[in-house]
């Protein structure tokens, strides 16, 4: 490398540091660099603007072990009926994918009612083998998203085939604890189940949903601690003879987040301490761990969703270039209705163009040698490694939620980023930014989930807890449901925790605008703000585009104006009946001679708005008539709820 140097760049002088640093600060005129330049994730690591050969220095040197060049291409199943899903499955490999998701989850009941299923129905076997019914299991790879339902579809599998090219069970019982405040099982019932769900050529089962923790709002440095917390709990679950199965049939399943480098960052980081983990159990440090990941739900919105395809492709990317081993694409629309053709196909290519034409697949662990991303995985990979090690300090994963450390720890994680978003320092383009005022939106925002009772036979299942796969193989063989068995694999306790809760950033705003249509039927028509910009020209502008940004989040129709000199002008010119809403536009120091005859013109007109931060004026300003100020910085969603408040009052 250093004769390659030598040759490409021998006519340059490098640069140090130092010089950097130095031309950076007289660029800046003096500031500090560091603090005027850095940048605040809110994900517990701050990159510096530039770095150096000189900062790889004390950085592990070799590369991320077990990088993958292939990625599996895997597309969710949205059908749940097992005929549908066998078309889609059929349709999603001629489309060109070699894996396909499936959701299916189960709940348990009590004497009186029984328990559900949400998601695809598969209730037997003949359900089961419904689904890849002509389908080549040799060339495509099934991913079950079916939490503790895992135990059941396992044995369905085990008797629909004993040829296939691989199958992962994203099954965490631990996440379950978090996600519904119940264990799943009794403690001295678990291992047991842990030990005979692992073990199996080419089958993983035992997985760690980081996704889960991602979607309540927990940084990309909380994220892989708990998820290598998780493995710990597996580990520490079964004899040291079976701990490496154990590893060979972990999952890592993680989200694709909103943050390019960072999130390629996070990928290396997690290979590299899934070997100190290994060691430290005295495991082979060289056993890969495999990682699934998808592209998070958490920045998709119902508002403009084109967007969405456009956040999924970098997030694929920086996974891609992360080196995952399997990668689902959610479509852009998945969030509020059943993904149909066009976005099911929009979200296949995605993997197509960065490995047909981006070539993404070409290189291994393309991101190697960047100083930025090298100094990022060694950063993201150190701070994870210290939470970790506060969780494992708590007792392990288990007790730190029992203890609540690891809610109170996401919630103040998760209440920066909706502070973030609420105060539009992290964009939502088309939704808490940019918005599109006159978009309709889809009938729900939600999409609608699935769930059905399960089906119960009269054959009567007897587990065999020291082989409770081989039985549960045999009874739905023999014709038994899910139902039958849902008790042997599901037993929730009665002792409850605290769970958490996961949030969607763009939901606060897509709200807002739902409500704007119910405020539009009431009125007969929609809400209109009316921009009136005067005096200097250069603020006038500025703060009318801000404005309108701003009240356009809420869907209400603007009117605009070229500007006026004065507020008399305005009034001439501006029709007060048309609108509901009147913001004053202006410079800071004009605003005092401005306010008085602004609010004289529209007081009794409708809900008066001053564009800007008016300081110690803001009194004088609310006793002159003003209502409310908009500025840099305020809670966008609050402000506009209390706009909208205040026009359905008007309305009844």
């Amino acid at each position: 490398m250093k004769d390659n140097q030598q040759k490409l760049f021998s006519e340059f002088t490098p640069a140090t540091n130092e010089q950097w640093a130095e031309q950076i600060k007289k660029d800046l005129k003096g500031a500090d660099y560091k603090t005027e330049l850095s940048w605040q994730t809110l994900e517990g690591i701050t990159p510096l603007p530039f770095y150096s050969r000189k900062d790889l220095k004390g950085i592990p040197a070799e590369p991320i072990p077990n990088t993958s060049r292939v990625w599996q291409r895997c597309e969710p199943v949205f059908e749940t009926d097992p005929a549908a899903i066998n078309t889609s499955i059929q349709r999603a490999i001629k489309g060109g994918c070699n894996s396909i998701q499936i959701k299916c989850e189960i709940t348990s009941g009590d004497q009186i009612l029984g328990g559900n299923m949400t998601g695809a129905q598969i209730h037997s076997q003949k359900d089961f083998d419904r689904l890849f019914e002509s389908v080549d299991l040799k060339c495509c790879s099934p991913v079950f998203d079916s939490e503790t339902a895992s135990p059941a579809l396992l044995a369905m599998l085990l008797n629909h085939t004993d040829t296939l090219k691989s199958a992962s069970f994203l099954f965490d019982p631990f996440t379950y604890h978090a996600k519904h405040g119940r264990k799943p099982l009794p403690d001295e019932k678990l291992p047991a189940l842990i030990s005979q769900m692992q073990g199996r050529l080419n089958i993983r089962c035992l997985a760690a949903d980081g996704l889960f923790y991602h979607r309540a709002g927990c940084t990309i440095v909380q994220e892989i601690a708990i998820v290598l917390a998780i493995a710990s709990e597996y580990l520490m679950s079964v004899d040291e003879t079976t701990r490496p199965g154990t590893a060979k049939s972990f999952i890592a399943k993680l989200s694709a987040g909103p943050l390019y480098f960072p999130e390629i960052a996070k990928f290396r980081a997690i290979r590299r301490l899934w070997g100190n983990l290994l060691q430290a159990y005295g495991v082979d440090k060289e056993i890969p761990l495999y990682i699934h990941a998808e592209t998070t739900p958490q920045n998709k919105t119902a508002t403009d969703s084109h967007n969405n395809m456009l956040r999924a492709t970098t997030e694929a990317m920086s996974a891609v270039l992360g080196g995952v081993d399997s990668l689902t694409i959610t479509p852009f629309d998945a969030g509020y209705q059943k993904p149909n053709d066009f976005s099911l196909r929009i979200a296949r290519n995605v993997h197509h163009v960065i490995r047909d034409e981006a070539h993404l697949n070409k290189v291994a662990d393309p991101a190697a040698g960047s100083y930025y991303i090298e100094q990022l995985t060694d950063q993201i990979a150190k701070e994870s490694w210290d939470f970790f090690r506060l969780i494992e300090n708590q007792g392990g994963f288990v007790k730190a939620l029992e203890n609540r450390v690891l809610q109170s720890e996401i919630n103040k994680s998760k209440k920066r980023k909706l502070d973030a978003y609420s105060t539009r320092k992290r964009v939502l383009t088309g939704t808490n930014s940019y918005p599109n005022p006159d978009e309709e939106l889809p009938n729900s925002l939600k999409r609608p989930v699935v769930t059905d009772s399960l089906i119960y036979t009269k054959s009567k299942y007897s587990p065999d807890p020291e082989s409770l796969i081989l039985s549960l193989k045999k009874h739905l063989r023999n014709g038994g449901t899910v139902g039958d068995i849902a008790e042997s694999i599901l037993e929730p306790q009665k002792v409850l925790y605290t769970t958490l809760e996961e949030f969607n950033a763009g939901e606060l705003f897509d709200l807002l605008r739902s409500k704007t249509n119910h405020i539009t039927k009431k009125l007969g028509r929609k809400p209109r703000a009316s921009l009136i910009p005067v005096g200097d020209v250069k603020w006038r502008k500025l703060r009318a585009t801000f404005a309108q940004n701003l009240l356009g989040c809420a869907g209400f129709d603007i009117e605009n104006h070229a500007g006026f000199e004065m507020i008399n002008e305005a009034v001439n010119e501006i029709n007060p009946d048309r609108s509901d809403i009147f913001v004053l536009c202006g410079s800071d120091k004009e605003y005092e001679k401005f306010v008085h005859p602004f609010c004289e013109a529209y007081l009794k007109k409708g809900i008066l708005l001053l564009a800007g931060n008016p300081g110690d004026r803001e009194k004088a300003y609310r006793d002159s008539g003003i209502d409310e100020f908009i500025m840099t910085g305020m809670n966008v969603p609050e402000f506009l709820g209390r706009l909208q408040n205040k026009l359905t009052e008007e309305a009844l």
